[in-house]
Protein backbone atom coordinates (compact mmCIF):
# COMPACT_ATOMS: atom_id res chain seq x y z
CA UNK A 1 0.00 0.00 0.00
CA UNK A 2 0.76 3.27 -0.77
CA UNK A 3 2.31 5.74 2.22
CA UNK A 4 3.55 8.49 0.41
CA UNK A 5 2.76 10.73 -2.83
CA UNK A 6 5.66 12.92 -4.16
CA UNK A 7 4.54 15.65 -6.27
CA UNK A 8 6.63 17.98 -8.64
CA UNK A 9 5.03 21.44 -8.65
CA UNK A 10 5.73 23.20 -12.05
CA UNK A 11 4.76 21.06 -15.17
CA UNK A 12 3.22 18.38 -12.86
CA UNK A 13 0.77 19.65 -9.72
CA UNK A 14 0.37 23.13 -11.28
CA UNK A 15 -1.61 24.03 -14.42
CA UNK A 16 -0.53 26.58 -17.11
CA UNK A 17 -1.30 29.43 -15.39
CA UNK A 18 0.62 27.88 -12.32
CA UNK A 19 -2.03 27.41 -9.47
CA UNK A 20 -4.28 24.07 -9.07
CA UNK A 21 -7.64 23.11 -8.04
CA UNK A 22 -7.84 24.07 -4.35
CA UNK A 23 -11.15 22.38 -3.83
CA UNK A 24 -10.64 19.24 -5.46
CA UNK A 25 -7.13 18.97 -3.64
CA UNK A 26 -9.09 19.61 -0.06
CA UNK A 27 -11.48 16.65 -0.86
CA UNK A 28 -8.62 14.27 -2.05
CA UNK A 29 -6.05 15.60 0.92
CA UNK A 30 -8.57 14.75 3.38
CA UNK A 31 -8.99 11.35 1.73
CA UNK A 32 -4.95 11.30 2.39
CA UNK A 33 -5.29 11.69 5.97
CA UNK A 34 -8.22 9.09 6.14
CA UNK A 35 -5.90 6.26 4.63
CA UNK A 36 -2.53 7.72 6.37
CA UNK A 37 -0.96 8.76 3.19
CA UNK A 38 1.48 11.26 3.49
CA UNK A 39 1.66 14.33 0.82
CA UNK A 40 5.03 15.12 -0.27
CA UNK A 41 5.82 18.26 -2.45
CA UNK A 42 9.05 18.08 -4.19
CA UNK A 43 9.97 20.84 -5.96
CA UNK A 44 13.31 22.96 -7.28
CA UNK A 45 11.19 26.05 -5.90
CA UNK A 46 12.62 28.00 -2.20
CA UNK A 47 10.91 26.84 0.80
CA UNK A 48 8.98 29.61 1.62
CA UNK A 49 7.32 29.99 -1.88
CA UNK A 50 6.24 26.36 -2.04
CA UNK A 51 4.13 26.79 1.70
CA UNK A 52 2.53 29.94 0.30
CA UNK A 53 0.93 27.54 -2.40
CA UNK A 54 -0.34 25.14 0.61
CA UNK A 55 -1.08 28.19 3.32
CA UNK A 56 -3.46 25.75 4.74
CA UNK A 57 -1.30 22.50 4.94
CA UNK A 58 2.03 23.60 5.80
CA UNK A 59 1.94 21.99 8.76
CA UNK A 60 0.43 18.66 7.59
CA UNK A 61 2.91 18.19 4.65
CA UNK A 62 6.27 17.32 3.82
CA UNK A 63 8.61 19.59 1.54
CA UNK A 64 11.64 18.57 -0.26
CA UNK A 65 12.48 21.99 -1.64
CA UNK A 66 15.55 23.63 -3.80
CA UNK A 67 15.53 19.99 -6.09
CA UNK A 68 16.15 18.11 -2.71
CA UNK A 69 18.79 20.84 -0.94
CA UNK A 70 16.16 21.72 1.98
CA UNK A 71 13.85 19.23 3.67
CA UNK A 72 11.08 19.51 5.88
CA UNK A 73 8.93 17.88 7.83
CA UNK A 74 5.52 19.04 9.36
CA UNK A 75 6.82 22.35 9.82
CA UNK A 76 10.54 20.88 10.92
CA UNK A 77 13.68 21.35 9.12
CA UNK A 78 15.21 18.07 8.25
CA UNK A 79 18.65 19.19 6.52
CA UNK A 80 19.75 22.19 4.69
CA UNK A 81 22.44 22.46 2.17
CA UNK A 82 24.89 24.84 1.22
CA UNK A 83 26.50 26.09 -1.22
CA UNK A 84 30.63 26.73 -0.67
CA UNK A 85 31.45 30.32 -1.49
CA UNK A 86 33.98 29.06 -3.93
CA UNK A 87 32.25 27.63 -6.11
CA UNK A 88 29.57 30.55 -5.94
CA UNK A 89 32.49 33.07 -7.31
CA UNK A 90 33.44 30.31 -10.11
CA UNK A 91 29.83 30.05 -11.62
CA UNK A 92 29.54 33.95 -10.94
CA UNK A 93 33.01 34.49 -13.05
CA UNK A 94 31.22 31.88 -15.88
CA UNK A 95 27.93 33.78 -16.16
CA UNK A 96 30.33 36.75 -16.89
CA UNK A 97 31.57 35.04 -19.55
CA UNK A 98 28.52 33.99 -20.88
CA UNK A 99 26.96 35.62 -23.28
CA UNK A 100 23.75 35.85 -22.92
CA UNK A 101 23.47 34.48 -19.29
CA UNK A 102 20.75 35.16 -16.81
CA UNK A 103 22.12 34.48 -12.84
CA UNK A 104 20.35 34.53 -9.35
CA UNK A 105 21.44 32.83 -5.76
CA UNK A 106 18.50 31.27 -3.80
CA UNK A 107 18.72 31.76 -0.42
CA UNK A 108 17.14 30.01 2.62
CA UNK A 109 14.77 32.74 3.09
CA UNK A 110 14.84 35.42 0.19
CA UNK A 111 16.59 35.22 -3.46
CA UNK A 112 19.63 37.55 -4.53
CA UNK A 113 20.19 38.69 -8.11
CA UNK A 114 21.97 42.13 -9.06
CA UNK A 115 20.97 44.96 -9.94
CA UNK A 116 22.19 45.28 -13.77
CA UNK A 117 20.07 41.85 -14.26
CA UNK A 118 17.70 41.61 -17.06
CA UNK A 119 14.11 43.05 -16.29
CA UNK A 120 12.88 40.65 -18.35
CA UNK A 121 14.07 37.00 -16.75
CA UNK A 122 13.62 38.98 -12.69
CA UNK A 123 10.01 39.47 -13.80
CA UNK A 124 9.39 35.97 -15.11
CA UNK A 125 11.53 34.19 -11.70
CA UNK A 126 10.01 36.86 -8.85
CA UNK A 127 7.08 34.02 -9.59
CA UNK A 128 9.31 31.32 -8.17
CA UNK A 129 11.42 33.38 -5.33
CA UNK A 130 8.81 36.08 -4.42
CA UNK A 131 11.11 37.21 -2.00
CA UNK A 132 13.76 38.93 -4.44
CA UNK A 133 16.34 41.13 -3.10
CA UNK A 134 18.26 43.13 -5.74
CA UNK A 135 22.21 43.57 -5.10
CA UNK A 136 25.19 45.28 -6.29
CA UNK A 137 27.33 42.79 -4.29
CA UNK A 138 27.96 39.34 -3.18
CA UNK A 139 28.93 41.23 0.18
CA UNK A 140 25.10 42.66 0.69
CA UNK A 141 24.06 39.01 0.80
CA UNK A 142 23.32 37.37 4.54
CA UNK A 143 21.96 34.45 3.84
CA UNK A 144 22.85 30.81 3.26
CA UNK A 145 22.66 30.28 -0.24
CA UNK A 146 21.21 27.12 -0.94
CA UNK A 147 21.03 27.01 -5.15
CA UNK A 148 22.06 28.84 -8.02
CA UNK A 149 20.09 29.60 -11.08
CA UNK A 150 21.79 30.09 -14.06
CA UNK A 151 19.72 30.56 -17.46
CA UNK A 152 21.66 30.13 -20.87
CA UNK A 153 20.44 30.59 -24.21
CA UNK A 154 18.52 27.32 -25.31
CA UNK A 155 21.20 25.93 -28.02
CA UNK A 156 23.83 26.19 -25.30
CA UNK A 157 22.28 24.69 -22.15
CA UNK A 158 23.25 20.72 -22.74
CA UNK A 159 26.70 22.32 -23.40
CA UNK A 160 26.94 24.50 -20.29
CA UNK A 161 25.23 21.70 -18.03
CA UNK A 162 28.08 19.36 -19.05
CA UNK A 163 31.00 21.98 -18.69
CA UNK A 164 29.49 23.04 -14.89
CA UNK A 165 29.26 19.61 -14.40
CA UNK A 166 32.58 18.42 -15.30
CA UNK A 167 34.32 21.81 -14.00
CA UNK A 168 32.20 21.74 -10.73
CA UNK A 169 32.50 17.72 -9.76
CA UNK A 170 31.64 17.17 -6.13
CA UNK A 171 30.65 20.60 -5.24
CA UNK A 172 27.36 21.43 -7.75
CA UNK A 173 25.46 19.50 -10.01
CA UNK A 174 23.64 20.96 -12.92
CA UNK A 175 20.19 19.89 -13.37
CA UNK A 176 17.37 20.86 -15.83
CA UNK A 177 13.76 21.22 -14.81
CA UNK A 178 12.64 21.62 -18.18
CA UNK A 179 12.34 25.34 -18.72
CA UNK A 180 15.03 26.02 -19.98
CA UNK A 181 16.76 26.62 -16.76
CA UNK A 182 19.53 25.40 -14.98
CA UNK A 183 19.48 25.02 -11.27
CA UNK A 184 23.00 24.34 -9.83
CA UNK A 185 22.81 22.35 -6.48
CA UNK A 186 24.72 20.90 -3.97
CA UNK A 187 26.55 17.81 -5.43
CA UNK A 188 24.91 14.60 -3.71
CA UNK A 189 21.94 16.25 -2.98
CA UNK A 190 18.52 15.55 -4.83
CA UNK A 191 14.77 14.82 -4.61
CA UNK A 192 15.53 11.28 -4.06
CA UNK A 193 17.83 13.00 -1.06
CA UNK A 194 14.99 14.42 0.53
CA UNK A 195 12.93 11.66 -0.12
CA UNK A 196 14.84 9.00 1.38
CA UNK A 197 15.59 10.99 4.50
CA UNK A 198 11.54 11.37 5.01
CA UNK A 199 11.54 7.17 4.71
CA UNK A 200 14.17 6.84 7.22
CA UNK A 201 12.15 8.88 10.05
CA UNK A 202 8.69 7.56 9.24
CA UNK A 203 9.61 3.98 8.30
CA UNK A 204 8.38 4.05 4.89
CA UNK A 205 9.63 1.69 2.28
CA UNK A 206 10.90 2.72 -1.66
CA UNK A 207 7.73 0.39 -2.68
CA UNK A 208 5.29 2.31 -0.50
CA UNK A 209 5.91 5.81 -2.57
CA UNK A 210 4.32 6.67 -5.54
CA UNK A 211 5.69 10.17 -7.40
CA UNK A 212 4.86 12.65 -10.43
CA UNK A 213 6.99 14.62 -12.28
CA UNK A 214 7.69 15.98 -15.33
CA UNK A 215 10.96 17.31 -15.94
CA UNK A 216 15.08 16.36 -15.45
CA UNK A 217 15.18 16.84 -12.01
CA UNK A 218 12.23 14.66 -11.34
CA UNK A 219 14.06 11.69 -12.63
CA UNK A 220 15.84 10.89 -9.12
CA UNK A 221 12.72 10.55 -7.24
CA UNK A 222 10.80 8.50 -9.85
CA UNK A 223 13.85 5.97 -10.16
CA UNK A 224 13.39 5.76 -6.09
CA UNK A 225 9.55 5.40 -6.02
CA UNK A 226 7.95 2.38 -6.71
CA UNK A 227 5.07 3.87 -8.35
CA UNK A 228 6.45 6.34 -10.35
CA UNK A 229 4.11 8.85 -13.13
CA UNK A 230 5.32 10.90 -15.76
CA UNK A 231 3.22 13.51 -16.78
CA UNK A 232 1.98 13.10 -20.48
CA UNK A 233 3.48 16.92 -20.97
CA UNK A 234 6.43 15.62 -19.52
CA UNK A 235 10.61 15.67 -20.98
CA UNK A 236 10.81 12.61 -23.24
CA UNK A 237 13.03 10.87 -20.78
CA UNK A 238 11.23 11.37 -17.88
CA UNK A 239 8.97 9.27 -19.87
CA UNK A 240 10.59 6.72 -20.84
CA UNK A 241 12.01 6.57 -17.10
CA UNK A 242 8.63 6.38 -15.40
CA UNK A 243 6.69 3.22 -15.16
CA UNK A 244 3.23 5.46 -15.76
CA UNK A 245 1.56 7.92 -17.56
CA UNK A 246 -0.29 10.34 -16.18
CA UNK A 247 -2.82 12.84 -17.69
CA UNK A 248 -0.84 16.72 -18.54
CA UNK A 249 -1.10 18.78 -15.85
CA UNK A 250 -3.54 20.96 -17.52
CA UNK A 251 -5.95 18.14 -16.98
CA UNK A 252 -5.52 17.90 -13.19
CA UNK A 253 -3.21 14.74 -14.19
CA UNK A 254 -1.97 14.04 -10.39
CA UNK A 255 -5.20 14.73 -8.74
CA UNK A 256 -7.13 12.51 -11.26
CA UNK A 257 -4.80 9.71 -10.64
CA UNK A 258 -4.14 9.68 -7.15
CA UNK A 259 -8.54 9.46 -7.29
CA UNK A 260 -8.38 6.54 -8.97
CA UNK A 261 -5.67 5.10 -6.74
CA UNK A 262 -8.12 5.92 -3.33
CA UNK A 263 -10.78 4.40 -5.06
CA UNK A 264 -9.30 1.01 -5.36
CA UNK A 265 -9.17 1.64 -1.10
CA UNK A 266 -12.77 1.76 -0.81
Amino acid sequence: MIKAIAVDMDGTFLNSQSTYDHQRFAKVFRQLQEHNIQFVVASGNPIYQLQMAFPDYVNDLCFVAENGVECFDHGTMIYCGEIAPKAINGILKLHHDTPGSTFLLSGLHHAFAFKDEDPEFISRVRLHYPRMIMIDSLAEIDDKIVKLQMDVPGERTQEMQAKINHDFAGQLTAVSSGYGNMDLIVSGLHKATGLKALMKKHGWHSSEIMAFGDGQNDMTMLELAGESYAMANGDPRVIKLAKHLAPTNDENGVLSTIEKYLQQLD
